[in-house]
C-alpha cells in the first residue's frame, strides 16, 4: 500500500514537472532533437546559452553562417544576410513535394492575415530539404509558381551547407519526404522562439509571430 502511494506521488510530481518543462523549453534543445514529439501544439523558449557572449555571436555560431542561394539567384550568408536582427517564420520545402499546393497556400494565408506586417516586420524563410534536386533554377520556378513576393525568401544551395542548416534547425530526416512539419517563429534580436505544429490554425501562427515581435 505504501509502495503504491509513493508511486502515485512520483507520477503526480512528474506530471507537474512535465507541464512546467513544456512552458520553458530552450530552443537549442528543441532544435537539436529532431525526434522531438510533434504532439506538443506549441513550444516556447529562448536560445540556449552556456556563456555570457553577446546574443548575436551565439546566434551566428548556432545557426551557422553557411552560404545559401535565394530563389532570386542571390548568394547569401545564412545568418548574417537572412536571419540577423529579424523576426522570422522558418519552414521547410522541396520542389517535388506532392502536398506543395496546400503547404504554400497555408503560408500565403498566414502572410495575408499578417497584412502589412508581412515583409515589414516578419520575414518568411523557406529552407530546402532536398538541395540535390532543388537547384537554383528549380527553386526560382517554384517561387514564381507560388507567387513568393516581398518578405518571403526560399533558400537552396550546396548540399553540405543545406544539410548542415537543416540539422541545426532540427530537420535531420534522411529523405525530403520525411522532413519535419513545423514552423519555427523567432525574434533574432531578443532570442525568443516558438515552435508550432505546421497544422496549427493560421491565426495561431499569426498570434505567435505578433507575440514575439512585441518583445
Amino acid at each position: 500500500m505504501e509502495e503504491m502511494t509513493a508511486r502515485r506521488e512520483r507520477e503526480r510530481r512528474w506530471g507537474a514537472t512535465g507541464r512546467a518543462c513544456i512552458s520553458f523549453l530552450v530552443l537549442a534543445a528543441v532544435l537539436l532533437c529532431s525526434t522531438a514529439s510533434l504532439s506538443f501544439y506549441r513550444q516556447e523558449g529562448r536560445l540556449g546559452t552556456r556563456s555570457d557572449r553577446p546574443l548575436e555571436e551565439q546566434n551566428r555560431e548556432y545557426f551557422t553562417d553557411r552560404k545559401v542561394i535565394t530563389h532570386e539567384g542571390e548568394k547569401k550568408q545564412f545568418y548574417t544576410d537572412v536571419l540577423k536582427d529579424r523576426v522570422v517564420l522558418i519552414s521547410f520545402f522541396y520542389t517535388n513535394c506532392p502536398t506543395a499546393d496546400s503547404d504554400m497556400a497555408k503560408l500565403a494565408e498566414i502572410r495575408k492575415l499578417l497584412g502589412g506586417d508581412s515583409g515589414e516586420k516578419v520575414l518568411f524563410v523557406s529552407v530546402s530539404a532536398d538541395p540535390e534536386r532543388d537547384t537554383p533554377e528549380a527553386v526560382r520556378e517554384y517561387a514564381r509558381r507560388y507567387d513568393a513576393g516581398k518578405g518571403w525568401v526560399l533558400l537552396t544551395g550546396d548540399r553540405e551547407n543545406l544539410y548542415a542548416i537543416n540539422r541545426k534547425l532540427g530537420n535531420a530526416a534522411p529523405n525530403p519526404e520525411s522532413h519535419i512539419r513545423i514552423y519555427l517563429l523567432g525574434n533574432l534580436k531578443t532570442g525568443h522562439w516558438i515552435r508550432l505544429n505546421q497544422f496549427a490554425p493560421s491565426v495561431s501562427v499569426v498570434e505567435g509571430l505578433r507575440s514575439i515581435t512585441s518583445h
